[in-house]
């Protein structure tokens, strides 16, 4: 009888040896880290680092990029003038309203009639639709 009662206290010495040694060695480093994410609109910088050579311009603090295959497929008409090209770059930050980085300065962009989110630029090579890169 002494002996079952050595080996009992036996196991639970063990029993919570063991316990002990998954609790700390399990130990709790608090909640993971977030990973933090911007939502909103892409920036002119955004979009030049992705693609260097994209023809992008800023209207209403929104970038506007082209070559966007079924914005070109659409019938739509040129509307009023909204903006003319006031400055051309190729660097991100230095992106405000009426900057671009394909045409040239003094380019007049139309609005579209039947979209508030695609607009035209008339060149000399013939018009270029731009559509506008907003979240959501």
């Amino acid at each position: 009888m002494i002996r079952a009662l050595r080996l009992t206290n036996s196991f639970r010495l063990l029993l919570i040896s063991l316990l002990f040694f998954i609790i700390t060695g399990c130990g709790f480093s608090g909640p993971a880290p977030q990973q933090s994410t911007t939502i909103g609109n892409p920036t002119a910088s955004d979009i030049l680092a992705s693609d260097p050579s994209a023809n992008i311009i800023v209207y209403q603090d929104i970038v506007y990029q082209t070559g966007i295959q079924w914005v070109d497929e659409l019938e739509l008409t040129k509307g009023e003038l909204v903006l003319e090209i006031l400055k051309y770059s190729r660097v991100g930050d230095e992106f405000a309203n009426g900057t671009a980085s394909g045409l040239p300065v003094g380019t007049k962009i139309y609005g579209v009639k039947e979209r508030g989110d695609i607009v035209i630029a008339e060149t000399d090579q013939g018009d270029i639709r731009f559509y506008a890169l907003v979240e959501g």
